[in-house]
């Protein structure tokens, strides 16, 4: 789906999986792996990046991708796509997806006018290529900008009594962490900064 720069994407759609029984979900997980590859073997595609599925964050989900991940087995679905690449001489190569969704959106979704989804199958993509995603130098201007103002807002507006609370005391040290970060951004992680925008 992408080298240094993007070409095409595809999107293979499994709505039944959120009804069906789970024989036949196997069946449609299987039929849908045999898709992909009959599509990538047509595109001249030699190579798959998937997400190790083990080390997805929660950060990286949504309750509705959540609820239907719990319909079917992951690792099914990661272990049919290995076994059935392997098979046709793909290379097959798992990659850590943190971060994935919140990067897809701030840096190709209107870049390449393409769905939440879509987008973070890009990064996946490029992550398997071996790139770094930057954040481009108007998204840290937003971050030194308008996050610092809203997370200092946000401090400010506590209540004294919740700021003494358990509660309100790990919220201002999370806060003062976040700040930290924005105000030292060239000596941390680029996950880090993601972080801070995904929040």
């Amino acid at each position: 789906m992408c080298r240094r720069k993007f070409i095409q994407s595809k999107v293979f759609y499994c709505h039944e999986l959120e009804y069906v029984r789970a024989d036949k979900r196997n069946n449609i997980v299987g039929e849908t792996v045999r898709d992909v590859y009959d599509w990538l073997l047509q595109e001249n595609v030699g190579a798959v990046v998937i997400e190790n599925i083990q080390l997805r964050q929660q950060h990286d989900t949504d309750k509705r991708f959540n609820r239907l991940t719990h319909n079917f087995k992951k690792k099914k679905l990661t272990e049919m796509i290995v076994r059935r690449g392997l098979r046709l001489g793909f290379r097959v190569k798992k990659v850590n997806p943190a971060y994935t969704s919140v990067i897809g959106r701030f840096k190709y979704r209107k870049k390449y006018d393409l769905s939440v989804r879509e987008s973070a199958a890009l990064v996946i993509g490029r992550r398997g290529l071996g790139y770094q995603e930057r954040l481009p130098k108007e998204l840290i201007h937003i971050i030194k900008t308008k996050v610092k103002r809203h997370l200092i807002a946000v401090l400010g507006s506590m209540e004294e009594s919740y700021k003494q609370s358990k509660s309100g005391t790990k919220q201002r040290q999370y806060l003062g962490m976040m700040l930290k970060k924005i105000e030292n951004f060239k000596e941390e992680h680029e996950w880090s900064l993601w972080n801070i925008l995904h929040n």
